[in-house]
C-alpha cells in the first residue's frame, strides 16, 4: 500500500506547485514581483521522516510520521521587465501543463493498482 501514499504525497506536493503557478500568474503585471517555485518534490521526500513497519513489538518505533511541509523558495526566471518583475507566463503555462499531466499520470497508476488489488481479492 505504500504506492498509494506515495501518490497521495505527489498529488498534494502537486496541489501546492498548481498554486505557488497560479500566484506567479496572478502577479504578472504587479511591479518588482519575484517569481516563486515548489520546492521539487525529491526535496520534499528526502526531509521527510520515512515511517517504519512495526511487525513485532521487539522492533524499534518510528519517532514520529510524515508531516508534509511542502515549502516554496526564489524561482529562476527567463527575464525581467523593466518594473523588475521576471514572471515569464510561458514558463508558469509550461509548469501548469507539467502538473496537470503529472496528476493524470498519479490517478491512472492508483486507478491501475487499485482494480488490481481488487481483482486479487475477488477470487
Amino acid at each position: 500500500m505504500y504506492l498509494f501514499d506515495v501518490t497521495s504525497r505527489h498529488m498534494t506536493w502537486l496541489a501546492e506547485r498548481q498554486s505557488v503557478t497560479a500566484a506567479n500568474i496572478a502577479n504578472a503585471d504587479t511591479p518588482g514581483y519575484q517569481v516563486r517555485e515548489a520546492v521539487p518534490f525529491s526535496a520534499a521526500l528526502d526531509s521527510a521522516a520515512s515511517a517504519m513497519t512495526v511487525t513485532s513489538p521487539m522492533h524499534l518505533t518510528d519517532a514520529g510520521a510524515f508531516a508534509p511541509a511542502f515549502s516554496t523558495r526564489a524561482g529562476t526566471s527567463w527575464g525581467s521587465a523593466h518594473s523588475g518583475n521576471n514572471v515569464s507566463i510561458e514558463r508558469e503555462l509550461m509548469t501548469a501543463s507539467s502538473n496537470s499531466r503529472m496528476m493524470t499520470l498519479d490517478v491512472t497508476l492508483a486507478r491501475s493498482f487499485h482494480r488490481m488489488i481488487l481483482s486479487s481479492v475477488k477470487v
